[in-house]
């Protein structure tokens, strides 16, 4: 070959390397993104008791908030009374808080990793696993709140417990919640 072939060749070698490595800042490196939200039907396939979902809330456009890219979907998908209800959080790479809608104080890009397991832990729920987390939500403890964090996702399913449960009885009844049901969910919700 003559030194131009070998120029053209190293070229498409390192242009190939750059896009695999953009790919992989894309990516994160992971095994990649989510890209859509479940549908209710299949999320209420996967809950005790297949309750009737109907979408209450779906933010399926990522578009910018206050100048900010959120790059944040999401599907609520709940009962009618809106006691039972599993919620899908897809989170992207930005520089906005989705809590606050503002940007980070340290105005980076966090990836949707970070920002999942960030929205995971305000909730303070008791740890199942350093991912999943189970407790409630209310004061009167009426329910139970699962919470998961599955790469750049998290999944929250609440369900109504019985009236009348002793505290004691209530968490371990919430945490069988968390290790039974939990995994369906995410097999449904990703």
């Amino acid at each position: 070959m003559s030194t131009r072939t070998w120029g053209i060749v190293g070229a498409v070698v390192v242009l190939a390397a750059a896009g695999t490595t953009a790919a992989l800042l894309l990516h994160g490196g992971k095994t990649g993104d989510y890209k859509t939200l479940p549908a209710c039907d299949k999320l209420s396939g996967a809950v005790q008791g297949k309750p009737a979902f109907h979408v209450g809330q779906n933010v399926t456009d990522a578009a910018d908030i206050r100048g900010l890219h959120p790059a944040y979907t999401n599907i609520r998908c709940e009962t009618a009374d809106g006691v039972t209800f599993v919620e899908v959080d897809l989170y992207q790479a930005s520089t906005m808080n989705p809590l606050t809608a503002t940007m980070y104080p340290d105005k980076q890009l966090h990836d949707g990793d970070w920002r999942a397991k960030d929205i995971f832990g305000h909730n303070q729920l008791t740890a199942l696993t350093p991912d999943t987390a189970y407790g409630s939500l209310d004061f009167a403890a009426s329910t139970c709140t699962v919470e998961q964090v599955k790469r750049n996702a998290e999944v929250m399913m609440t369900v109504p417990m019985p009236k009348g449960t002793s505290p004691t009885a209530w968490k371990a009844a919430c945490k069988q919640i968390a290790q039974q049901q939990m995994p369906k969910v995410i097999g449904a919700a990703l």
